[in-house]
């Protein structure tokens, strides 16, 4: 079972295609040519271009690309055919286009049609040009069919022809391996070829001589690649070698990339061109599609670098387009590293007039940090896809979900709000409880200015649930700085899905309209105010405003257009003076200065976020001032010519930020000052269960607990007032929280109370079993062997399984309970999403059998086990008694490799009387001999304060006694009748207790 990844579609093979026997490639005969400038190089639509690779050859530089055909909502690689760019000046944006040079199926007779991944063309040392193309073979019986074939031409642009007649590289020739061999890139230097190819983490090099395909030595495995993923690319420099990549070493601190869907390009370097590799950093941050992939190279004199992003009309991560952009150098450093490379063009802000603000809100979320499959950024990017990757929404699946989840827009500003538009998506049902499902409800808050307090929106038209577009949610206008949606997961009653949103965004109420008022700048001044009142009713709020850009060169006036934001109607126009900066005769009055905090407000005047405070002056003659400002006991900051300056105070604690403004003139306002306290950590609880009740304590260590709340199951939240016992005998989950007085809310915890097992147990006692394994995937979970749930199609999260690229021949999944429990049969159910012998995927296992611990090792159940992935695979078995029971599972394999296993499901039934009282009696065990044979005497002595009725049973017979006094005993000797007697057991009963047992030793008379 692999986990969805990009190019994990690779390994699919296009079958049942008609396919012509292959010849020579034609030459493109349907070439043209257009000029676009800029990014993309192709940027209308008309033809999708992936994987680029450059050349230079002669006067030109070829960029070859595969062809990405995948439909606007198809998420799998729709590759088909090669073709090629061409360019002999590339500022001039005039591109001679080759859009079909070669297909796999005509250009080799031995590939399937389809799956025409990255390749690249070098000139050999024979002038000839070879293209080194990643195919699907045929008749190939690996794991994985990919495999890289060579083709050759006298030109560029073809005829091309199958220079070896079958693979170059596959998981057989030219020796073994078990990597997905695409991705080829070739270094020719004095007669020595170098091949680098592989993904998925792998990478591989081979030398072959200078016929292009004869090896040199044997393939070797690359290291010192820091986060390589796929799409290596091999270039020197001056006598240093760089290999590019697409890296994937991701999550929140890393350096490369923050979603494990997404790739920057980083890059190493050595002295020779097998390595060894250093890793030197990234020099192509990620695009817009989620892979990338890059190729690198001189010409004329500028060093380039080609990519491709999801930019282009109608573009998608499977309908991407080359660009080009510069590469620019460090020399100063040894060996020269490349610089961060600039993409074009530079993403300009959207300044169309609309009502949604949520684009230039700070996010925060409840599961920071977000697993890495997820993007925070696309909370609000404003991109709505048809058929998203994950990257493309926020979620919150980790396998183990909370109850509760949100997300939280801040603004630096108050705006007035009055709607928002979400998208939601599932890939379960709700109620499933597993997988990502809609919240089983969900609203919006405010943060109610007035009294610090988060507050329900007033009057919302309704809370949708639906996966199928943005659902609308209008409300009465609000004002204020930040804004919640808060979800509640949907519930199988036990356990809860996660959540996922793709958009969500929060509407403006709209005024009747917008004056801007007349500006003042000075000459040489290109930034102008940043705010314009807008007026609600009885309300004036200043709201933010991105203007034209402007250049104030000399006095006088003109206007301006900007954009306001949240303003749907249109554009506003300002007028705009110009001053000379000199003109401060007679100027005697100080600036008036203004300490404004922006941040994520909590309660009671406290921030539970960093604080930006903007100083800001106003001159009554209209010029730019020095503004000075101190943090606490810091040292003072001076910023000229100004209007504003922020100030930024973080760390939590009590802080007070001064500042002062002086005009031109020399005039000084009087000092203002303000004070911020911070608490941006959320308090920490912990719980302790004792017998079957949890008790809760929290502390914070800057604004102090306000309470402490707790959950049973899946009830409301209450506030927390002393240990919380268990309502019945089954296990329950209390889940608990506490809130600081600055109003941070702890992400929820769980404790476990486990059900109390003392009373007679029967039927299925999976789900009160603590479940263990061998190994478990990541996207994969260990609780789904006994969440009580067995769908029809299961989500990854409602599976047990062992996927991993090194699969061994037995897994096993455990059940521990907390006492022996007499057990009678189980039953499990297998899935799969392999056949058997492939060796790979998860396949039916080639067998499975019950082990039981007796206190001391693991014991054989002895049973008939069938290993169905469509039914239950039922055992029953002579009852044991026992607090553990292991599965242990044969996986299938193809003679080399082992396919994994999976179960959806594994239930264990008991017949168990329970745990009954001890009865207060004294159980005392002699073997004797008499007359040369062996008898058993038992005496059993009443040790409490009423008469007992006794049952004494031994292998040799049974004796009751009745009324047996307190402080009497009951006593038979059992005759053996031979001379030796074997060790025993003899088992005492008392009417409604357990039963009381003896063990004696082996006797010879």
């Amino acid at each position: 079972m692999k986990p969805l990844r990009l190019a994990a579609v690779a390994g699919i093979v296009l079958a049942g295609l008609l396919v012509s026997p292959a010849g020579p490639a034609q030459a493109a005969d349907t070439s043209y040519t257009f000029t676009h400038q800029g990014n993309p190089i192709l940027a209308d639509g008309s033809y999708y271009s992936a994987d680029p690779a450059p050349l230079v050859a002669g006067d030109d530089l070829y960029i070859y690309t595969g062809h990405d055909q995948a439909g606007p909502t198809t998420n799998d690689f729709q590759m088909n055919e090669w073709g090629a760019f061409r360019t002999s000046d590339v500022q001039s944006g005039q591109w001679t286009h080759y859009p079909s040079l070669a297909r796999p199926e005509t250009l080799f007779a031995w590939a399937t049609a389809g799956r025409a991944y990255a390749g690249q063309v070098v000139q050999g040392p024979d002038g000839r040009y070879y293209w080194y193309l990643p195919v699907s073979e045929r008749t190939s019986t690996a794991a994985d069919k990919f495999a890289i074939g060579l083709a050759v031409s006298d030109s560029p642009t073809g005829p091309w022809t199958d220079y070896i007649g079958g693979p170059l590289i596959s998981q057989r020739v030219p020796t073994a391996n078990d990597i997905q061999n695409i991705d080829p890139t070739i270094l020719v230097e004095n007669g020595h070829v170098y091949v680098y190819w592989g993904t998925f983490g792998q990478l591989r090099v081979l030398e072959y001589a200078a016929d292009m395909k004869t090896p040199v030595g044997t393939q070797k495995t690359v290291t010192g690649l820091t986060g390589f993923f796929e799409a290596p690319w091999l270039f020197a420099r001056n006598g240093t070698y760089y290999l590019a990549y697409a890296g994937n070493n991701a999550g929140p601190t890393s350096s490369c990339t923050p979603a494990n869907y997404h790739a920057c390009i980083a890059y190493a370097t050595a002295a020779s061109p097998s390595g060894p590799w250093t890793y030197r950093g990234t020099v192509l941050a990620p695009v817009s599609s989620t892979t990338s992939h890059p190729g690198i190279i001189q010409y004329k004199g500028q060093w380039y670098i080609t990519y491709h992003t999801a930019d282009a009309v109608g573009g998608g991560h499977f309908r991407r387009s080359v660009a080009i952009d510069k590469v620019e150098w460090d020399d100063t450093q040894s060996p020269p590293r490349m610089k961060m490379v600039v993409q074009t063009p530079v993403k300009q802000r959207d300044r169309t007039p609309r009502a949604n603000i949520a684009q230039e809100a700070k996010v925060t979320v409840s599961n920071d940090p977000v697993p890495t499959q997820y993007w925070v950024k696309a909370l609000n990017d404003e991109i709505v896809r048809a058929n998203p990757l994950p990257p493309d929404m926020w979620g919150t699946w980790t396998g183990n979900n909370p109850a509760q989840q949100w997300v939280q827009y801040t603004w630096d500003s108050p705006m007035r709000i009055s709607g928002s538009q979400i998208d939601f998506w599932n890939d379960q049902p709700q109620g499933s409880g597993v997988g990502v499902a809609a919240p089983a409800r969900w609203k919006i808050q405010y943060w109610n200015l007035a009294t610090g307090q988060w507050a329900d929106v007033p009057n919302p038209s309704g809370y949708p649930t639906a996966t199928a577009g943005l659902q609308n949610t209008t409300f009465d206008p609000v004002t204020t700085t930040q804004v919640r949606a808060v979800f509640d997961a949907s519930t199988n009653g036990s356990t809860y899905s996660a959540v996922a949103v793709e958009e969500w965004k929060v509407l403006a109420a709209q005024p009747a309209s917008v004056t801007a008022p007349a500006i003042t700048v000075e000459v040489g001044e290109t930034e102008l105010p940043g705010t314009v009142p807008v007026t609600f009713g009885a309300e004036t709020l200043q709201i933010p405003v991105y203007w034209d850009a402007v250049t104030a060169d000399q006095p006088g006036q003109f206007t301006v257009k900007g954009s306001v934001l949240g303003y749907a109607a249109g554009q506003v126009t300002a007028t705009v003076t110009v001053i000379s900066p000199g003109d401060t005769a007679g100027d005697v009055t100080a600036p008036t200065l203004t300490l404004t905090p922006s941040g994520s407000a909590g309660t009671d005047g406290w921030f539970r976020s960093a604080v930006k405070v903007r100083a800001a002056a106003v001159d009554d003659r209209g010029g730019r001032m020095t503004l000075t400002s101190t943090v606490d006991n810091g040292a003072p900051v001076s910023a000229s010519p100004v209007r504003y300056t922020d100030v930024t105070v973080s760390g939590d604690g009590r802080h007070t930020v001064s500042a002062t403004a002086t005009d031109r003139a020399g005039n000084t306002s009087a000092p203002a000052s303000l004070a911020v306290r911070i608490d941006a950590t959320a308090p920490v609880s912990t719980a302790t269960v004792t017998g079957r009740s949890v008790a809760v304590s929290a502390a914070d260590a800057t604004s102090g607990v306000a309470r402490i709340e707790y959950a049973v199951d899946t009830g409301a939240w209450v506030t927390y007032t002393g240990p919380v016992s268990a309502p019945d005998s089954n296990k329950h989950t209390v889940s608990f929280r506490a809130l600081d007085n600055a109003g941070n809310l702890e992400t929820a915890k769980t404790a476990t109370i486990a059900a109390d097992l003392s009373g007679p147990l029967s039927g299925n006692v999976g789900p009160i079993a603590t479940p263990t394994a061998s190994y478990t995937a990541s996207w994969n979970s260990v609780t789904a062997l006994n969440d009580n749930a067995d769908p029809a199609n299961p989500a990854q999260a409602q599976i047990w399984g062992t996927w991993s690229g090194s699969r061994p021949a037995t897994q096993w999944v455990q059940y521990d309970w907390a006492r022996p429990i007499r057990l009678t049969g189980a039953e499990l159910k297998f899935w799969k999403d392999s056949n058997r012998g492939t060796g790979d995927g998860v396949a039916e296992p080639d067998g499975w059998k019950l082990q039981y611990w007796d206190g001391t090792a693991w014991q054989d159940i002895t049973a008939t086990y069938g290993t169905s992935t469509t039914a239950f695979n039922t055992v029953t078995f002579t009852p044991v008694t026992t607090s553990r029971l292991r599965a242990t599972v044969s996986a299938n394999g193809n003679g080399t490799t082992y396919s994994a296993v999976a179960i959806t499901e594994w239930r264990v039934f008991a017949d168990d009387p329970g745990t009954q009282p001890v009865a207060p009696v004294t159980v005392t065990v002699q073997p004797r001999c008499i007359a040369g044979k062996a008898y058993l005497a038992v005496q059993a002595h009443n040790d409490g304060g009423a008469a007992l009725d006794l049952a004494v049973e031994t292998a040799y017979g049974d004796r009751s006694f009745a009324a047996v006094a307190p402080g009497a005993s009951a006593y038979q000797s059992f005759p053996v009748r031979t001379t030796t007697m074997p060790a025993g057991t003899v088992t005492v009963r008392v009417t409604g207790t357990a039963p009381i047992t003896a063990d004696y030793g082996t006797l010879t008379c």
